[in-house]
C-alpha cells in the first residue's frame, strides 16, 4: 500500500500546474503536520488507517474548512487555499495526535523567485547531493524532511554538499531558508 502510495504522490508532483498540490498522510498518532503552501495551492489529506478521522479548521483560522467523519484507509481531504494566513487544524476524534497548521503565504516577489533558484544534483542520488544556490545568498539555512513532514535534518548554511547515505530510499523534501523566505525542492535517495 505505501509503494502505491509514493507512486500516487510522486505522479501528483509531475504533473504541469501553475499551483501545487501537497499530500499529507493522516492517520492516529501522525502528530503535528504543518505545512508552508503559497496562495492557490491545494492540500490532501490521505487517510492510511481504518480509523475516523476529520480534517477541521479550527476557531481563528484564515479559511473555515471541514471534511466531515470518513472511515477508511485511502479516503481523501482536499482544500485550495485562497486566503493569505494561519489555519490551524485537527482531527476532531484525535485533536491531540492529529493536529496541524497550514500557512498560507501570498505571491512571489523578486527575491522569492532569487532563492527558488537553488538547484539540487544530482538527481536521484545515492550518497551526496550538491546544491547550486542563487548568487547573494549570504545565510540562511537548509533542512531535509520525509513525505511524512518529520525534519530529519537542519543547519545553517555552511558548504554546497550533503551526506545523504544514512537516508532510507524514497522521496525527500530540501527546505532552503533565507531571510523570512522559504522555498523546497525534492529530491531521490536511491
Amino acid at each position: 500500500m505505501k509503494t502505491k502510495l509514493l507512486a500516487l504522490m510522486f505522479l501528483g508532483m509531475l504533473s504541469a500546474h501553475a499551483q501545487t498540490t501537497h499530500n499529507l498522510n493522516w492517520e492516529i498518532g501522525i502528530g503535528t503536520l504543518d505545512l508552508t503552501i503559497d496562495e492557490g495551492d491545494t492540500v490532501i489529506w490521505t487517510w492510511t488507517d481504518g480509523a475516523p478521522h476529520t480534517v477541521t479548521s479550527l476557531a481563528g483560522s484564515a479559511e473555515t474548512f471541514d471534511s466531515g467523519s470518513k472511515t477508511g484507509n485511502g479516503m481523501t481531504f482536499s482544500k485550495t487555499f485562497n486566503v493569505v494566513g494561519s489555519n490551524p487544524y485537527q482531527c476532531n476524534f484525535h485533536p491531540s495526535t492529529m493536529k496541524g497548521t497550514i500557512t498560507v503565504e501570498g505571491a512571489l516577489s523578486v527575491d522569492d523567485f532569487r532563492l527558488k533558484g537553488f538547484a539540487i544534483h544530482p538527481n536521484p542520488a545515492n550518497t551526496v547531493i550538491s546544491f547550486k544556490l542563487p548568487k547573494g545568498l549570504n545565510s540562511g539555512t537548509i533542512s531535509v524532511f520525509d513525505l511524512l513532514g518529520k525534519q530529519l535534518y537542519s543547519n545553517t548554511i555552511t558548504k554546497t554538499t550533503l551526506d545523504i547515505s544514512g537516508l532510507n530510499n524514497g522521496l525527500y523534501v530540501v527546505k532552503i531558508s533565507s531571510e523570512g523566505i522559504h522555498h523546497t525542492k525534492r529530491f531521490i535517495k536511491q
